[in-house]
């Protein structure tokens, strides 16, 4: 366990990257279900009404789909399992992280203007760990993809982007 942290902690800081995640069937089970329960922990935490589990397992089914999509294209496909593990797990250190701003920005103001001055620091606090994350991610898509670091980070920012799209689709719908 101690060494599957230090290795986390490499990433994170850019010494190391996905080839060196053990290639772990039980261990990418266990971080999907890692993930899953921190989702629902923070949902429960913060009071949020509705079905979290079949939205995280919708979300975890759609950013796992697009990843070996990427991946299958790419011709390392082979590489999912590496690649998946290590983008959940830094995803997870990166949401316990923010997991404190998180609360104590409390309920996200409907526009700019409800935001009260403690929520804009917050969120100004918040910024460098959202552009880390965004580092890390293009770092570990660089390596998995076997393109430039450019490329990783047009690829990541591009994730966010359907990942935003999807969601609001999703949500909309569900909407009555």
């Amino acid at each position: 366990m101690l060494n599957l942290l230090q290795l986390l902690r490499d990433i994170i800081q850019l010494r190391r990257g996905p080839q060196d995640m053990p290639y772990s069937m039980p261990l990418f089970a266990a971080v999907c279900v890692a993930s899953l329960a921190l989702q629902l922990g923070i949902a429960y935490l913060m009071g949020i009404e509705g079905d979290t589990l079949a939205a995280g397992l919708i979300g975890l089914g759609i950013n796992l789909g697009f990843l070996y999509l990427i991946l299958t294209l790419r011709g390392f496909a082979n590489r999912f399992v590496q690649t998946a593990t290590t983008l959940l797990s830094c995803t997870i250190v990166f949401s316990i992280i923010t997991v404190p701003i998180v609360f104590l920005v409390g309920t996200r103001p409907m526009t700019p203007e409800q935001m009260s001055p403690l929520q804009a620091l917050l969120g100004l606090l918040s910024l460098p760990v959202v552009i880390w994350k965004l580092v890390v991610d293009a770092h570990i898509l660089r390596n998995s993809l076997s393109i430039p670091f450019i490329g990783g980070l047009g690829v990541a920012i591009l994730w966010i982007v359907a990942e935003y799209a999807i969601g609001s689709v999703l949500h909309t719908q569900s909407v009555p």
